[in-house]
């Protein structure tokens, strides 16, 4: 009996020291998991939510004559790996971009700063300074801007 008295006064000792220590632990990983930065894992270039991409307005019939005007004259390349032609997108290095033709220019003149690709046969219209994606223009005349 003295020896199990013994026992559990001995257990009862160092199980709370043990069970304070543990807390303490608990407490400081949880603390410096809440102080650090988020994991994030992506894919291809970081969107651009903090910069407001303008999309190009262009009427049906601007699309039409910028699509049958491109796709008569330019290559069709294929889409780098990565990449998707929406607006907002950064262009690769690798897709070959030329200015509008004076044409073009005068048909749109929102556009004349702007320069001319075509990817997976979709033209696409691409800010110079920022090889960002500002229209992309299909086959079919009535559809969006992506």
């Amino acid at each position: 009996m003295i020896l199990s008295r013994r026992r559990g006064r001995r257990d009862g000792r160092t199980i709370a020291p043990r069970l304070v220590a543990a807390l303490g632990l608990l407490s400081l990983a949880t603390a410096a998991g809440a102080q650090a930065p988020p994991l994030q894992v992506a894919l291809g270039p970081a969107p651009h939510s903090q910069i407001a991409v303008r999309a190009l307005e262009l009427t049906p019939a601007q699309r039409l004559a910028i699509y049958q005007s491109v796709t008569q004259t330019k290559k069709n390349s294929a889409a780098p790996i990565g990449f998707r032609a929406t607006v907002g997108a950064l262009v690769p290095a690798t897709v070959d971009l030329v200015p509008l033709s004076s044409t073009l220019a005068d048909l749109v003149p929102q556009a004349k700063d702007l320069r001319v690709g075509m990817v997976e046969k979709q033209v696409i219209l691409v800010d110079p300074n920022t090889r960002e994606v500002v229209a992309v223009v299909t086959q079919e005349p009535t559809s969006a801007v992506h």
